[in-house]
């Protein structure tokens, strides 16, 4: 059986409700609308129920990851400002050592400036020096030529010339010191200009880093604003949320007792209904129990049992309208069985014009004149009258059977069965599934008759039944 089935026979186009009170009896149309009003809105609100507790729950889900990340962001935040304090340090450090080596710089190019001063005087002493020592030359010859007899004044010139190559000598060896000063002062400098620039690249680099440090600060800052932006934005949507978590709460309940109240009649009315078809089988000399167990077991022979393992209901918003649609739903099912069960018994007349002939039970035979149990009710009608089969069922006898003539049995499951006997005319052949008030035959007389009527009887579990009680019973069915 297809979904859809399941729905139209669950829920019928249009289903009239008996309510029966203080000896008067109401009838209630619901339509499929009205039927469909009370599931729909049990399952929108339990829906609106679940769908604002993912909402709220999903928040929360959010507003913890959000938090992870401004601890995060926090943490990279000290990590940056602490490189940068270090940094910073470093360049001042740097900076000082680049100062001093400057200062040192300029003093060893001082130096070097006083130390060329004074080689440059040593070098023109030097040259006096030279010049004085050739003019002292050139005296000395002449006067070896004029003074020659002069022994004294050549000893004196002698020592002289002694002390004046004495003192070149120590001149010389002055400035080779003095070039090998200059040399070292030279490498000196060369090693300070050097090591300035390496100091200057280093803080080149420094400085490129202090910017980059300092952006990603400012990123970070501006992340971290962002963030508490979003966080104060989700504090305010959660404060908002758990307003309307806590409107849509009352209001949930607001609905859930009117959705109560509209179930719980629903279910009163399906109850008396079934009240009022159990005391119709009753009427009919019917188990009602014992037919309904009948019918649970064809029902599950054709594939439409239902079962599983048994689960807890866990308490959850809206749980007891789903308890109460739950039970409710249970008195449909039962109304709804019920319902299947009428529509299976031959609850209404053979003919549609009839008058009763003669009763069920102990009676004047018409032709002995003695006394006789009769299994069923003759009607009389108007001549060849059709007859209806009162329920659905299957054709299981068709054919003459001793005094009943021309007879149809029909099998309307669940041990009923029915006899439709005297016919003049048979419609149907064995094997045959009927609907219910299709044609069967035409009335007579044939067999032990004595004139043109229906002998009609109805068997339970091979038992015949008084079926003027089915025919009172479906009376009393279709006028409420």
């Amino acid at each position: 059986m297809s979904l859809r089935e399941k729905l139209t026979k669950l829920i019928p186009e249009e289903r009239e409700v008996i309510l029966r009170s203080g000896g008067r009896v109401r009838y209630l149309n619901l339509g499929r609308i009205s039927q469909s009003a009370a599931l729909l809105l049990a399952v929108g609100a339990i829906g609106w129920s679940a769908y604002a507790t993912g909402r709220f729950v999903s928040h929360d889900t959010v507003l913890s990851d959000r938090n992870s990340v401004i601890e995060s962001l926090r943490g990279e935040n000290e990590t940056l400002a602490a490189n940068l304090s270090d940094a910073r340090r470093k360049a001042e450090i740097q900076e000082l050592s680049l100062t001093a080596t400057q200062r040192t710089t300029v003093d060893l190019a001082a130096n070097n400036q006083d130390l060329q001063f004074q080689i440059a005087g040593l070098e023109s002493r030097l040259r006096a020096a030279t010049e004085q020592r050739q003019k002292l030359a050139l005296s000395y010859l002449g006067a070896v030529e004029a003074h020659a007899q002069a022994g004294t004044e050549k000893e004196v010139l002698a020592v002289r010339e002694g002390a004046l190559e004495a003192d070149l000598a120590d001149q010389g060896q002055r400035l080779a010191e003095l070039a090998a000063e200059r040399t070292r002062l030279g490498e000196q400098v060369a090693r300070a200009q050097r090591d300035t620039q390496r100091l200057q690249e280093e803080i080149g680099t420094l400085d490129y880093a202090r910017v980059d440090l300092i952006n990603r600060l400012d990123d970070s800052n501006q992340r971290l604003q962002n963030v508490l932006a979003d966080k104060r934005r989700v504090d305010t949507e959660r404060a908002e949320l758990g307003t309307q978590v806590v409107e849509l709460s009352d209001r949930l309940e607001s609905i859930e007792t009117a959705q109560i109240d509209i179930v719980s009649r629903l279910g009163e009315q399906a109850g008396e209904s079934g009240d009022a078809l159990k005391r119709t089988l009753e009427i009919a000399g019917l188990d009602a129990d014992q037919l309904l167990g009948r019918l649970t077991r064809a029902s599950a022979n054709d594939g439409s049992g239902i079962g599983g393992p048994l689960l807890a209901l866990e308490e959850m918003p809206g749980s007891n309208l789903t308890n109460q649609i739950a039970t409710v739903g249970q008195r449909i099912d039962d109304f709804q069985r019920l319902q299947d069960l009428m529509e299976r018994l031959p609850l209404a007349a053979p003919l549609d014009e009839y008058r009763l002939t003669s009763g069920y039970g102990r009676r004047i035979d018409p032709f002995t004149k003695g006394y006789a149990l009769h299994g069923g009710i003759d009607l009389a009608s108007r001549r060849r009258a059709p007859v209806h089969v009162t329920s659905p069922g299957v054709v299981t006898f068709v054919g003459w059977k001793g005094g009943f003539g021309k007879i149809v049995e029909v099998d309307h499951g669940l041990g009923i069965r029915t006899r439709y006997a005297h016919l003049s005319n048979i419609y149907v052949k064995r094997g045959q599934k009927l609907e219910y008030r299709e044609k069967v035959g035409q009335i007579g007389s044939t067999g032990r008759s004595s004139g043109e009527h229906l002998h009609y009887e109805v068997i339970v579990d091979g038992r015949s039944q008084d079926p003027a009680s089915f025919i009172k019973a479906g009376q009393y069915v279709f006028k409420n």
